[in-house]
């Protein structure tokens, strides 16, 4: 499938082409899209996260106060006005709406609208870091996953000091069931049993360690030096991202909290006796990885090889094989069902020429 003949148009045609409402799941068509027009599909990626974000919203309000996230549907919680669908768009209905209520002129937070841009801007960041590094496309599953545990965790962690298990928990299941199915997508179609074991030990393993770190440290300060909630976080990160990932989450995380605590403690004197919350920080580092972490963990992985991050290049030849296989994958199957399509038409043409010429026989007769 060549560029210059490859058009938007020609993508939703295919996506729509053998079962409408069924191809859209259809993955090597996205995959040669995507491939085709990364800009656009970056947008797209922008404006999925800012949809997420607007949700992840509600959950950093309701979670801390034991709501469901479904019933009562959004509404403002001054006049309880039921929230329409207009007025629900991400970014949007905020600005149009001029950040107050459209019954009770009540101020709206901006914080949803900066929660909204901000998950948007990093679903997309992960998107480009996808394309950037040539990884397979359901990798970015995984980091939408993290994005959209993090943020709501580093901002309930904010305000109430604890970190809801129902966002841990949901990170530490799906991150290994990803691992497990994130192959079945390429050659030869299997389970990816180790990569399920590895993430689970892992997860085990930075969990029993920050655990026992967070007892030593309170019976050594008479005082929680790491909440579980912390812990549980990290875990399902290095179960998602895997074990050099979250140390450096953590250790950029820790980094920005010893230069910011103090500044912060001398404005605000009563944070001292507080404490600090390290949510905020380990999402920081998500999005410091996010940004800069693959030359990172290739340069410790893969010292020998030759890294060149100064442009849109394959990375090195652990990625380069893995995104070829499938990306010949994706082409594979698109040539088949090229095939195939053709084949159908020659099929409806060659009966088409045998219906006709039976008719001309029987005119022939009849004359």
């Amino acid at each position: 499938m060549q560029s210059s003949s490859y058009s938007i148009l020609t993508f939703f045609q295919d996506l729509f082409a053998d079962a409408p409402g069924i191809a859209i799941f259809n993955p090597y068509v996205f995959a040669e899209a995507i491939h085709e027009y990364p800009v656009f599909f970056a947008f797209v990626a922008f404006w999925f996260g800012c949809c997420i974000g607007s949700f992840l919203n509600v959950c950093v309000y309701r979670l801390p106060l034991g709501m469901s996230l479904v019933s009562p549907p959004s509404h403002c919680t001054v006049c309880n006005h039921k929230i329409s669908v207009w007025e629900n768009i991400p970014i949007f209905s905020y600005l149009c709406l001029r950040g107050k209520c459209r019954w009770c002129r009540a101020p709206i937070s901006p914080r949803y609208l900066i929660g909204e841009m901000l998950v948007g801007l990093m679903y997309m960041a992960s998107f480009v870091y996808v394309l950037r590094f040539h990884l397979p496309l359901p990798a970015m599953f995984v980091y939408f996953l993290t994005i959209s545990v993090a943020y709501p965790a580093a901002l309930i962690d904010m305000k109430v000091r604890l970190i809801p298990n129902e966002l841990t928990y949901s990170l530490l299941i799906l991150a290994p069931l990803y691992h497990l199915v994130h192959g079945i997508g390429l050659p030869p179609h299997l389970l990816d049993w180790r990569g399920f074991l590895i993430s689970i030990v892992t997860a085990g393993l930075f969990g029993t360690l920050l655990t026992l770190f967070a007892w030593l440290g309170e019976k050594a300060m008479k005082r929680e030096a790491f909440g579980l909630g912390d812990v549980k976080l990290i875990a399902g990160l290095s179960a998602a991202l895997g074990a050099l990932p979250a140390l450096w989450i953590m250790l950029s995380g820790s980094l920005i909290a010893v230069v910011f605590m103090p500044i912060y403690s001398l404005r605000h004197p009563k944070f001292r006796r507080r404490g600090f919350a390290f949510g905020p920080f380990l999402a920081i580092g998500l999005g410091l990885w996010l940004l800069f972490g693959i030359p990172f963990t290739d340069a410790v992985l893969y010292p020998d090889m030759d890294l060149d991050i100064s442009a849109i290049s394959f990375v090195n030849d652990h990625h380069v094989n893995h995104y070829d296989r499938y990306r010949e994958h994706v082409r594979e199957v698109l040539r088949e069902q090229e095939e195939r399509r053709n084949r159908e038409e020659e099929e409806k043409e060659r009966m088409e020429e045998e219906r006709l010429q039976q008719e001309a026989e029987e005119y022939g007769i009849e004359s």
